[in-house]
């Protein structure tokens, strides 16, 4: 569990940094000056701001399901039902009763979950370590049978020895040693002051749930805008015992819990377990409607990830186009999907494709260029983005300095297809023309000054850029 709360940690430290002013603004000016964004998802700055801010909110819900997960195992029981609090963020309103950090305390904590992390990968790999110096120990004394397996033996007692003392020392240093309810409250306290600064960030106060798909996105602040009516103490009512919320409350230093009505605490627990049911579902039909004022995008069809392996591996082909390999060729048209084989053929077999000169060669190039300028990195965050949120390469870290809006996850779908049809068919006509070229070179044949054009332009056709 040290190992799985570990992942918590650094999520929530990722998330945290990724709120900070100079992550934001960036986000901002990629956004503006992405034009890969612009032409395949939208020119509506304030929509994809909604894009990130959704995905944001469902990094937040991912962790506190996990969170709410670990707190039915407290002893606490003012833990033990956090199921739905983190479902919808914008009926949160913890600035009331305490619950979230101030700036600088939260900073702190943030390093500390940090350093946790660090040491308990560290402790994990040390582990690893230990494991197998204790299998070579076991392995040596079963086959103790002279003098030289006898030294042998004793060098491996020391350095299980020497490990176990190393991993002890970790352990320590690690959340391994932790109380229980501590981490809970930590982990709890530190997503309600992410949630604040998202708020805060993106300008989120008093506003209709209903209207959240069709809201702007404001970029300062406004800390006095906060509700009381959607306070923590409301939420905090939906927990089984008014006694033992005002006993742990009282227990982690949050202000005490008031209300003289116990009639009306149990009716709020009734009331508030059907709006957090309510919000969320509102919250998800926002979302959904918001998705659906656009076309059909590459994530919808499940075809993000491999049109990113697809551009990337037009980018590498386009370096030297001249020099492209039947093998690699066949491999290009196997990863194509049906839509844009067709497209293809239908492409080479026009008028255009009938005749190969330098020029139109050097103009393909250049097109090409230009759209791998916008596309790649689209393709490479898609990788990016991919590769930090898969579990068996993310080990005991968790990414997140790439979010879906910057990937091809929203691109319209036949506007990809289209600008990775183009460069397929650059592709093949400047290819072509390169074969044809070195093949009249090899043969010797007198090709006049065509040949030598294009020894002079032969870097320029291939100059296509990698955008890593």
């Amino acid at each position: 569990m040290s190992f799985e709360v570990s992942r918590f940690m650094t999520k929530i430290a990722n998330l945290w940094q990724f709120l900070t002013d100079k992550q934001m603004s960036q986000l901002q000016d990629q956004l503006s000056n992405s034009l890969g964004t612009q032409k395949l998802v939208s020119d509506d700055h304030n929509y994809l701001m909604k894009l990130a801010l959704f995905e944001i909110i469902d990094n937040i819900k991912s962790v506190g399901q996990s969170v709410a997960r670990l707190g039915k195992k407290s002893t606490d029981p003012i833990y033990h039902n956090l199921d739905h609090i983190f479902d919808n963020i914008f009926a949160i309103d913890v600035c009331w009763c305490g619950w979230e950090y101030r700036l600088k305390k939260m900073e702190k904590r943030v390093k500390k979950m940090k350093r946790f992390a660090a040491v308990t990968s560290q402790l994990y790999e040390e582990l690893e370590v230990l494991y197998e110096l204790e299998n070579g120990l076991k392995r040596v004394q079963e086959n103790n049978n002279n003098n030289t397996n006898q030294m042998k033996v004793q060098e491996f007692e020391k350095k299980v020895m020497w490990q176990r003392e190393e991993v002890a020392g970790l352990s320590e240093m690690s959340v391994w040693v932790r109380p229980y309810d501590y981490i809970v409250r930590l982990l709890v306290r530190s997503l309600f002051t992410i949630v604040i600064r998202v708020k805060g960030v993106f300008g989120i106060w008093q506003r209709s749930l209903a209207d959240i798909g069709s809201c702007e996105v404001s970029e300062v602040p406004n800390y006095s805008c906060f509700a009381r009516s959607n306070s923590i103490s409301t939420l905090v009512s939906v927990y089984p015992s008014e006694s033992s919320i005002k006993r742990s409350v009282s227990n982690l230093g949050y202000k005490a819990v008031k209300s003289r009505n116990m009639a009306h605490i149990r009716s709020f627990k009734r009331c508030m377990k059907s709006e957090v049911i309510q919000t969320s579902k509102v919250l998800s039909d926002s979302k959904k409607r918001l998705s659906n004022d656009q076309k059909p995008t590459l994530g919808d069809a499940g075809l993000s990830l491999h049109y990113a392996n697809v551009i990337i591996f037009i980018e590498r082909l386009a370096i030297s186009p001249h020099f492209i390999g039947p093998e690699a060729r066949e491999d290009l048209y196997h990863m194509l999907t049906t839509r844009i084989k067709n497209s293809v053929k239908v492409g080479i077999k026009s008028e255009a494709f009938k005749t190969y000169s330098r020029d139109l060669a050097y103009d393909w190039s250049s097109l090409m260029q230009k759209t791998l300028d916008w596309l790649a990195p689209l393709a490479h965050n898609m990788i990016k983005w991919h590769s930090e949120r898969n579990f068996e390469k993310q080990g005991m870290g968790f990414g997140g300095s790439v979010l879906l809006v910057n990937t091809l996850h929203y691109a319209d779908q036949v506007k990809s297809e289209d600008a990775i049809t183009e460069l397929v068919m650059g592709l093949h006509y400047v290819s072509k023309f390169g074969r044809e070229i070195n093949d009249k070179a090899f043969v010797g044949s007198s090709c006049g000054r065509e040949c030598e054009d294009y020894s002079v332009h032969k870097c320029k056709i291939g100059s296509i850029a990698l955008c890593d």
